[in-house]
C-alpha cells in the first residue's frame, strides 16, 4: 500500500451543517466482527471481511462514515453480508460519542486505521469506496475533493452536493475527480433534495460520474433500509466490481 499524507487541515470544522441531522435509532444486537483494533494513531474499527477473501482474491473495501449522533453501526453492519457476496469487506468505526467528522478525525482514519487494515490477509485497501450517512456524506465528499485519487468510488446517503471549496454550482472539474462514480441517494423531502436536482445537470457537465436516486415521499432518513436501494447500491458496486 502506497504511503499516504494528511487529506484535510486537522482543524477543518465538522463538515457542513447542510444535510448533518443526528440521528438515532433504538440499541439492537451488533454483528460480530472479523477483526477490531484500536491503532495508537487511528480510530478503533471493526472489520468483516469473508473467509473466501485472500492475497490472490481480495476484497475490496468499503469505509463507513456515521452521521452525526451515532455511530450507526446498527444501520451498516446488517448489510457486511450482502457486500461480501459482491466481494467487499465493510470497515466501521465504532465511537461513544459520535459527534461529526472533523479534518483530525478523517487523518487518523486514513494515516493510523487504513495502513492497519490494509495489512489483513484478503482486504485491499488501496482505493476504497467511502459509504457515509448524512455528515459522514459531507465528509466522504470533502476527502474526495481533497485526493480524489485515493478512492474508488461514492455512495452518499441523504447527504447535500456541498463543499468548503465548491458547491452544487461549482464541483471540482479535474480528470481524477471525473474517474471516481458517485452514487447519491437522497429523499424527496429532504432539505437538500433540491441541491441534488441542481448539482445532476452541473455535476455532470463537470464531466463528473452522478448518478442521483430521489425516492418519493422519504425525508432525510437511513434510505438503505429499503430494499429497492439496496438494490441500487449492490448493483452500483457490482459495476465497480467489474472495472479493473
Amino acid at each position: 500500500m502506497k504511503p499516504r499524507r494528511a487529506l484535510l487541515p486537522a482543524l477543518l470544522a465538522a463538515v457542513l451543517t447542510t444535510a448533518c441531522a443526528s440521528v438515532s435509532r433504538p440499541p439492537v444486537e451488533l454483528a460480530t466482527p472479523t477483526r477490531t483494533g484500536a491503532p495508537a494513531n487511528g480510530l478503533p474499527y471493526r472489520l468483516f471481511v469473508s473467509g473466501q477473501a485472500s492475497p490472490e482474491h481480495p476484497h475490496r473495501l468499503v469505509m463507513w462514515l456515521h452521521p452525526t449522533g451515532t455511530d450507526g453501526l446498527t444501520l451498516v453492519e446488517p448489510l457486511a453480508d450482502a457486500l461480501a457476496a459482491q466481494g467487499f469487506a465493510l470497515l466501521t468505526f465504532p465511537r461513544e460519542h459520535a459527534e461529526g467528522w472533523s479534518g483530525a478525525d478523517a487523518n487518523r482514519m486514513m494515516l493510523g486505521t487504513l495502513p492497519e487494515v490494509a495489512r489483513v490477509p484478503g482486504v485491499d485497501a488501496e482505493r476504497p469506496v467511502l459509504l457515509g450517512f448524512s455528515a459522514g456524506a459531507q465528509m466522504a465528499l470533502e476527502l474526495w475533493a481533497a485526493r480524489p485519487e485515493a478512492f474508488r468510488a461514492l455512495v452518499l446517503v441523504a447527504g447535500a452536493p456541498r463543499l468548503s471549496r465548491g458547491d452544487e454550482h461549482t464541483p471540482p472539474r479535474t480528470s481524477a475527480h471525473a474517474r471516481v462514480p458517485i452514487l447519491s441517494l437522497i429523499g424527496e423531502t429532504d432539505g437538500s433534495a433540491p441541491l441534488w436536482r441542481t448539482a445532476r445537470e452541473a455535476w455532470r457537465t463537470a464531466g463528473l460520474r452522478l448518478d442521483v436516486r430521489e425516492l418519493p415521499g422519504q425525508g432525510h432518513t437511513w434510505l438503505l433500509a429499503l430494499p429497492s436501494e439496496q438494490t441500487a447500491l449492490f448493483q452500483f458496486l457490482a459495476e465497480l466490481s467489474r472495472a479493473p
